[in-house]
């Protein structure tokens, strides 16, 4: 207003939570940055598949693609193909402190009761168990 009780702003204004008016470009460009960090935000997969996996054997590269395992995959490989696992820990097996890393389903304690068990020795598939719900 004329009397200066209202602040006069030019452009087109979006109100914002609290009820202040927001300049329309301010707000696109929040919007902007916002959708880009979404889609500019890489996950660990995304990385993996860049980096890694062009180097991979083609055995290796069909199982990701397949999901299913092979003994000797890394650590990455397991990740590509099976996903983060539920919870990952070390136990005794065959007389050795290896790595297992477990995936659903889990129950009520995911990381006592996960069906499915993959065993790493020094960074490698070992051996893994996919065990059957009872009927």
């Amino acid at each position: 207003m004329a009397d200066g009780s209202e602040p006069y702003h030019r452009g087109r204004m979006i109100a914002t939570r609290e009820g202040r008016p927001l300049p329309l470009i301010k707000a696109i460009t929040t919007l902007s940055l916002m959708l880009f960090w979404l889609v500019g935000c890489e996950t660990e997969r995304d990385r993996l598949m860049r980096d890694k996996y062009p180097a991979y054997s083609d055995n290796i590269k069909r199982a990701i693609g397949e999901s299913y395992l092979l003994i000797g995959m890394d650590q990455e490989q397991v990740y590509l193909t099976l996903g983060p696992a539920m919870c990952k820990t070390q136990v005794q097996r065959k007389g050795k402190l290896v790595e297992v890393w477990l995936y659903p389903p889990g129950g009520r304690d995911p990381c006592v009761t996960a069906k499915h068990r993959v065993y790493f020795d020094r960074g490698r598939v070992t051996e893994w168990e996919a065990k059957q719900a009872v009927k």
